[in-house]
């Protein structure tokens, strides 16, 4: 048996970490059971620094407990073995590196351009530093980051990523990256970073925002080399370092596009000035985003004659061409999700608010003359149409769409005999990728916003068919960075700020808010990793305190009588309650977003006591045994108590005659799904669910908040059938309603065009509604993490599937599920991976405890 894919806080080999305590991991491969293991980490030079011991037990991670480590130290580990048989073998070596741990390792200075200091779109600031080495250089990293998006490129050779140094909470966190330079380096070299306006200076979300965090860009960057002979050299920012804006770039932005005079070349005229900025950067605990993908166009012709590239996927990433112009040539693409009958449309970028600015998602481009090359640096758009103007004849092969998203490591697949659910799988996957881009964002052209509550129906999905843990980790620490004060959790995170703060009512809403504990109950439920809790500790206290606040908030029931929205709120009071102390009626909620049959402008103005209430409960209950997981006893009791009391408050307003005391689908769900009725009421509950279903002749009736659930708890009391009648409906709303339209992505909604045919106004890449998924893989399949090393497998045949199979690279091992239905029998096939165990249910009735290995059943 053998140790493979060893990672360091979820992460391969990463080039600058800064926890003291690292977390080394690792999966097995070959033999049955690991019964002891032993994990060693040396310096560079081979010397010992610590070792685990030989360490009885099967647990496939540890914590590094050796020496302090420094800044910039290099530390190669690897894991021994033993199996069942006392067999041993050792791993094959991995490494991390830490970054730079103190702010007193940082010797370079911030700079700046020449008056730039201003509200204005400018053009992008280039940097220049030319340099000379000494001798050999053993080992050689840049350490930077900026305050805007930066590029940067040695002799030439442009480094890795983009849109770098990422988006965070700019006046909390600042992240720098850490490359690696030792190949790249000659005798004499010339350095040059251009920064762009990115989520510091730029339009941010729905409404177009700028300046959210400064009027400046700034850059840091510190390079040091290790010379063979012992010495070092640095080359930091400082005032020596050259400047202009007079660059080809002459206007960036995330949400408008590029525009690009090739003419021009940076002078680099001047020098930087040196500046400040009151926040010590420190590195990522996650990987940066990358280019993926490549994606060849088709050339369409419109009715009018325009030229189209169709690239057959919808993405998030940008266009990269060669052409051949005459110098001063313009050239202008324009980029978009939908056609509007074969023209290009930009519908589907706006938002349907009066008053706001049309968002461009273009890339204009100014020929220097003969052959020439181009892609953007600092823009990334929502597309899978571009319209080409400004050229005469386009060939598709001088194009390409270049897919940008975080480095994730993709781990689950799911197929079937219908094909249209297959592609609705592969659709949730494309916008996963789309909208994983550094944060976990709605959509990847009209906001590219890191909502809280998409973020948090859409994780059991995200962690089937990728490994967010990295990913996910360093946007909590975002979110902690949001917090307000009193224990408020805003919506958006990192922020984006309204001019007049207008949609601040709407931070604390729950069942968005309560990301801040179920991200990290999902996380430390399906990793084992304690630290996910420990981590976020003080924003789960902080929030559980905010919705105590606000349960004690009882404004509404003294309004004014001339407060204008009176009448729309004074109906949905509750009144006189035993449990007044649990229920919150106070504030803004967004409840089930896009609940179809809803107008949900006029459902933001009402109190949403039975969301609140439910989400009071279940947010306590999972914080109460998060609490309890890591010895916070005391304040486990208090979640105790109000996970209860919301509990008694939800049965004693909510349910009547053993019933739900609403008409639509997603209290009913949410009562079922987040367990708070009694075993009677709930199949009662259930019963009425099933009804619905049918008498919406299974259609989806639920919003953002319930979606995720209404398949399992269909399918948890007997309802298997109508689960999957629901899942395979063609019509909208209908989750493959949207392929039938031909998404190669999910949609915000599920129609995207108008009777007529014309797009509407809504996102086209939303992973949201995609995180039924989680059902594909949970209970079609039936595969789930049922603790550390353990799963259960209990697959459920139904609709018209004649076969279903899904691979999943867990946090364990990779496991395997497939059925596959004949006339007179059903087959099974299962593989567990080494060093687990799974509990097996058939529908048959059939149970086993399986250890690893592979297994046929048939029934």
């Amino acid at each position: 048996m053998k140790a493979v894919l060893l990672q360091c806080n979820y992460r391969e080999n990463p080039l600058g970490i800064d926890d003291q305590k690292p977390r080394p991991s690792w999966i097995c491969q070959g033999g049955k059971k690991q019964c002891a293991y032993q994990v060693t980490a040396q310096s560079e030079d081979g010397a010992l620094l610590w070792t685990s011991g030989k360490v009885e037990g099967n647990r496939m991670h540890c914590e590094y407990d050796g020496p302090k480590l420094k800044s910039a130290q290099r530390v190669h580990w690897s894991v021994r073995l033993w199996d069942e048989n006392g067999h041993i073998e050792d791993s094959e070596c991995a490494w991390f590196e830490m970054g730079l741990l103190e702010p007193s390792d940082w010797m370079a200075k911030w700079i700046a351009g020449v008056n730039t200091d201003r509200k204005e779109r400018l053009s992008a600031d280039c940097f220049q530093k030319r340099f000379a080495i000494r001798e050999t250089v053993r080992r050689a990293r840049l350490y930077v980051t900026a305050c805007g998006v930066y590029s940067a490129v040695l002799n030439g050779a442009k480094l890795p990523g983009v849109l770098a140094p990422g988006c965070t909470e700019y006046d909390k966190r600042l992240y720098y990256q850490v490359y690696d330079l030792t190949a790249l380096l000659k005798e004499e070299n010339e350095l040059n970073i251009t920064l762009a306006d990115g989520w510091f200076k730029g339009k941010l979300g729905s409404t177009n925002e700028e300046y959210v965090f400064g009027t400046q860009l700034k850059l840091l960057a510190q390079l040091v080399m290790e010379y063979t002979d012992g010495s070092r050299q640095t080359v930091c920012t400082d005032e020596s370092w050259r400047w202009s804006n007079d660059g080809p770039i002459l206007y960036a932005d995330l949400m408008d596009g590029e525009h690009y005079d090739a003419r021009r070349t940076p002078s680099y005229a001047q020098r930087a000035v040196v500046t400040t900025y009151p926040i010590c950067p420190s590195v990522s605990p996650a990987d940066g985003i990358f280019e993926q993908e490549v994606f060849a166009p088709k050339l369409l012709t419109s009715p009018s004659g325009a030229k189209l590239l169709d690239f057959g996927q919808n993405l998030a990433g940008y266009v990269r061409f060669r052409v051949q112009g005459e110098a001063g040539q313009q050239i202008r693409l324009r980029l978009g999700e939908a056609l509007d009958h074969g023209e290009f449309s930009d519908l589907t970028l706006q938002m349907d608010m009066p008053g706001l600015p049309v968002k461009g998602q273009e890339i204009v481009y100014t020929c220097a003359g003969g052959k020439e090359s181009f892609q953007p640096d600092f823009f990334y758009a929502g597309f899978r149409y571009a319209l080409v103007e400004g050229l005469d004849k386009v060939d598709p092969a001088d194009f390409e769409a270049v897919a940008v998203y975080s480095a994730l490591r993709f781990t689950g697949s799911f197929a079937c005999s219908n094909q249209k659910l297959t592609q609705f799988a592969r659709n949730t996957l494309w916008s996963l990728k789309s909208n994983f881009v550094d944060i976990p964002t709605d959509c990847p052209q009209r906001e590219k916003s890191g909502w809280t509550g998409d973020a948090q129906i859409f994780a059991k999905t995200a962690c089937y068919f990728a490994d967010p843990a990295a990913f996910y980790r360093k946007w909590l620490r975002d979110v902690r960075d949001c917090q307000e004060p009193n224990g408020c959790v805003v919506n958006v995170c990192p922020r984006i700020r309204s001019a007049d703060g207008n949609r601040d009512v709407l931070n604390g809403a729950v069942g968005w808010a309560d990301a801040t504990v179920i991200l990290p109950y999902t996380l430390w439920k399906l990793y084992a990793d304690k630290r996910f809790i420990l981590e976020n500790l003080a924003l789960m206290l902080g929030w559980r305190d905010y919705m105590i606040q606000a349960a004690a908030d009882k404004t509404f029931y003294h309004l004014p009588d001339d407060m204008p929205i009176k009448d729309q709120i004074t109906p949905y009071l509750l009144g006189d309650s035993p449990y007044a102390k649990y229920i919150i009626e106070s504030g803004l909620h967004w409840g089930e977003w896009c609940e179809p049959d809803v107008d949900g402008v006029e459902e933001l103005l009402r109190p949403k006591a039975e969301i609140t209430t439910a989400y009071m409960h279940y947010s306590m209950e999972l914080l109460d045994e998060m609490l309890r997981a890591v010895g916070q006893q005391k304040d486990a009791a208090l979640c105790r108590e109000y996970a209860d009391g919301a509990k008694k408050a939800y049965n004693y307003h909510f349910v009547r005659d053993g019933k739900i005391n609403a008409p639509r689908q997603a209290p009913m769900v949410r009562a079922l799904a987040l367990d708070l009725l009694d075993q009677e009421t709930a199949k009662n509950v259930a019963a009425d669910l099933n009804r619905s279903a049918l008498q919406r002749q299974y259609t989806v009736g639920t919003g953002f908040l319930s979606t995720p659930f209404v398949l399992g708890v269909l399918a948890k009391y007997g309802y298997l059938d109508t689960a999957y009648r629901m899942l395979e409906n063609t019509v909208a709303p209908g989750w493959l309603a949207m392929v039938e339209q031909g998404a190669t992505t999910v949609w915000e909604n599920y129609l995207a065009y108008d009777e007529d045919g014309h797009p509407l106004k809504q996102s086209m890449n939303h992973y949201s509604p995609g995180a039924v998924c989680a059902f594909l893989f949970d209970t079609v399949c039936g595969v789930e993490v049922s603790g550390e090393n353990r799963f259960t497998i209990r697959p459920q045949p139904g609709g018209s599937l004649s076969y279903a199979e899904a691979r999943y690279d867990s946090p364990y091992g990779t496991v395997f599920s497939r059925w596959e239905r004949t006339v007179d029998a059903t087959a099974f096939r299962i593989e567990i991976p080494a060093n687990t165990e799974a509990e097996l249910a058939l529908p048959d009735g059939t149970q086993a405890f399986l250890s690893s290995g592979s297994y046929s059943y048939l029934i």
